[in-house]
């Protein structure tokens, strides 16, 4: 039974890498298509479309597996029922249990190359990606609003008067990550403006012990500082300066959620924004989908294999194998779509994000599992 598992796993990988290729190839042609279209504008060059195409590629391998699962395996047991291959392995004593323990021996590889991905390579490719393009724009993306981009800061100070509350507004971040057009609005306890601080520029140099409130904050270097203080007393007093250290919480890593959209950031990431936006009691709802989907995307590959074995248990007089494909690929953009559905759903109407994330996955199961069941017990 094990070289017989061995050698559907093999069938089944290898047409799902068929298929995963094809549509990255085709991807890929678009994007680069897209991407063609924009070559003399600004210095873009052809040598830097490709290199924006080619690290947007993990990004469609991550995005594109699941479905690529479900079509590739779809297609060999497919094939290898119309051979009366896995009719033979059945009447040799494959039941229903060793079929789904089966599709785990099968989903293990994928689901680990799907964290790979997700963990390690996607992370590093989007901001890669990001800066290409910010390079040739001048700058990484546009603004939220056309005031710039606006963060809750958490000071450090202590005691009568210590700054509550900061906002950081900034007009543009740099490929390197510099900072441009800073303003920085201090609140007192009464949230009264106590300063505002206004920078041309600000650079990260290190990162500061945690503090009190076990945090660690990043010091930053403002350069072209204009100091505006606001006494009690309704004095106001004007300084310049050329330079300025300042502790924020706002650390590189933060900021690069600027960079990049929620889906395309790691768990780790996503864990550590979340926590950051609810310690301001900010919206973190999107990130917190993000985070769980992040969480059980590699889970539903497996979904997929499940969804795909009744393909095996269906003879070549039951269907044509292009048509039980076509309904793969169907089923495959059904899974998709409703992904970005209860996406968007559950944000809306402020759904806990862990069921938001699972109810594709958990009803994607519910289908696979019903058919075959349903096949099982029409079998022999």
């Amino acid at each position: 039974m094990t070289t017989l598992r061995r050698y559907f796993a093999t069938q089944i990988i290898l047409h799902i890498g068929i298929v995963l290729a094809g549509f990255v190839l085709l991807f890929t042609f678009l994007d680069m298509v897209s991407e063609i279209r924009n070559i003399g504008r600004d210095g873009f060059d052809l040598t830097q479309a490709f290199l924006l195409v080619f690290f947007r590629v993990p990004g469609i391998v991550y995005e594109l597996l699941p479905v690529a699962t479900l079509i590739g395996a779809v297609w060999a047991l497919a094939q290898l029922a119309a051979g009366s291959e896995f009719t033979v392995a059945r009447a040799s004593g494959l039941g229903p249990l060793q079929v789904l323990g089966f599709s785990v021996f099968v989903a293990l590889p994928l689901v680990a190359f799907t964290l790979f991905l997700a963990e390690l390579i996607l992370p590093i490719s989007e901001v890669a990606a990001a800066r290409a393009k910010a390079s040739v724009e001048g700058r990484v993306g546009s603004s939220f609003l056309s005031s710039g981009f606006w963060m809750r800061d958490y000071p450090t100070e202590s005691g009568e008067n210590r700054v509550r509350v900061r906002m950081v507004n900034l007009t543009s971040m740099d490929p390197d990550r510099r900072l441009k057009g800073v303003r920085l609005y201090e609140f007192g306890e009464l949230l009264t403006l106590r300063r505002l601080v206004e920078a041309d520029s600000a650079v990260f140099l290190r990162a500061s012990p945690a503090t009190a409130n076990a945090q660690e904050a990043s010091i930053w270097r403002l350069e072209g500082v204009r100091l505006t203080e606001f006494a009690a007393d309704g004095q106001v007093t004007r300084n310049q300066l050329s330079s300025l250290e300042l502790p924020l919480y706002l650390s590189p890593a933060r900021l690069g959620a600027l960079m990049v959209k929620p889906e395309q950031m790691s768990a780790r990431e996503l864990f550590l924004y979340v926590d950051y936006l609810q310690a301001g009691k900010q919206a973190s709802g999107r990130y917190e989908i993000a985070f769980w989907k992040k969480m059980i995307y590699p889970v539903a590959v497996w979904v997929m294999l499940v969804l795909a074995l009744p393909a095996a248990y269906i003879q070549a007089r039951g269907g044509a194998l292009g048509l039980k494909v076509f309904l793969a690929i169907v089923a495959g953009i059904g899974f998709h779509l409703a992904n970005s559905l209860f996406s968007h759903l559950g944000l809306l109407n402020d759904w806990p994000a862990p069921i938001v994330a699972a109810i594709p996955s958990l009803l994607a199961l519910a289908a696979g599992l019903f058919m075959l069941w349903q096949l099982q017990r029409r079998a022999f």
